[in-house]
């Protein structure tokens, strides 16, 4: 029998404090200090519905009655608010943030040394895999559930990670530049491949992982193993489309390039 759900919304100062300093940080400079940063550059308004509808989703995943089901009964609840963080918040928050908005933060004298390395792909690359296939065992990932606090904390970490991940594909800045059309398409390839080991210790095994699911009871109708293989399905599924519509979007880019480019060294009749 399916246990009575106990779902509620949260209220936590780690969560609700680093998403009111990231907005406060973000409407000072693209409000109050845009005059000294970018004279004569209008509000951006479009990239501000973006950056504050990214701030408004990731109340919504964490905070929302999903943040309880995915804490005490459902992985596949669980790995919809992992991924909900880092494939749809990260990339807006990034598209929602004019190039000249990251040049005080990125680009000063302090910051500059250490975003020039962290956004490097393979830096993003194997910062982002390894801390992905760490959050997943279980002793770290039963000691989160366990405490709310350092849940959201360690998804606020996450979404850090998760803007460095994004960072090659969508670098608003030539000082911290995207690489060319064919890493980016490597990059894209490898990431589910990184994700392999991971999904298959979850989809594939003949127990459940982690003693907090295990322990709880069914919920809308599913074990505990069958809810771990629909969280590794959805890990892999919602991956392989998250990366594969920037890898064809990118190809295509590329051949356009590349197919312009030999239209203009061709020898004119």
């Amino acid at each position: 029998m399916d246990a009575p759900l106990i779902l509620g919304w949260q209220l936590d100062p780690v969560l609700l404090g680093g998403l009111l300093t990231l907005a406060l940080v973000y409407t000072l400079v693209v409000g109050p200090l845009r005059s000294r940063l970018a004279p004569d550059t209008p509000f951006p308004r479009g990239r501000a519905v973006w950056f504050y509808s990214g701030i408004g989703l990731m109340f919504l995943v964490e905070g929302s009655p999903l943040h309880d089901l995915a804490e005490r009964y459902l992985l596949s609840a669980h790995m919809v608010q992992h991924l909900s963080v880092s494939y749809l918040v990260a990339p807006m928050l990034i598209w929602g943030t004019p190039g000249w908005a990251f040049r005080p933060l990125l680009l000063n004298r302090v910051v500059r040394p250490l975003a020039r390395i962290l956004t490097r792909p393979l830096i993003a690359f194997f910062g982002f895999s390894l801390l992905f296939s760490l959050w997943h065992l279980p002793t770290i990932y039963d000691g989160a559930l366990q405490n709310s606090s350092l849940h959201h904390f360690e998804h606020l970490l996450f979404l850090a990670i998760s803007l460095l991940l994004w960072w090659p594909l969508m670098s608003p800045l030539p000082e911290l530049p995207r690489p060319s059309y064919l890493l980016q398409l490597v990059y894209l390839f490898a990431l589910p491949i990184a994700q392999l080991p991971v999904f298959g210790a979850v989809t594939f095994s003949d127990h459940p992982l982690y003693a907090t699911y295990a322990a709880a009871a069914p919920v809308l109708g599913l074990t505990a193993l069958a809810d771990q293989i629909l969280g590794g399905v959805f890990m892999k599924a919602i991956g392989l489309f998250v990366f594969g519509i920037p890898f064809a979007v990118i190809f295509f880019r590329w051949y356009r390039l590349e197919n312009s480019d030999r239209m203009r060294r061709a020898p004119q009749a």
